[in-house]
């Protein structure tokens, strides 16, 4: 059975909250993985693990002033 392990993460680009689990997988089963948010590229695997993103939260924007 593959070892799993949950963390959490934040879009660097737009801020975007993902749960992020690591996945014991091999290297075949890579590919891009991008923000669902701004499209910035993701990290897709981190040493023997692949990550799969979550997106659990959208950025926080703030307040437009009122005209």
């Amino acid at each position: 059975m593959a070892e799993h392990q949950e963390a959490r993460f934040n879009c660097g680009n737009c801020g975007a909250q993902y749960k992020v689990v690591r996945v014991e997988a091999p290297t075949a089963a890579d590919r891009e993985i991008a923000c669902l948010r701004c499209a910035e590229p993701l990290e897709a695997r981190e040493g023997r693990f692949a990550l799969k993103y979550f997106l659990v939260g959208r950025a926080v924007t703030p307040n437009r002033r009122a005209r």
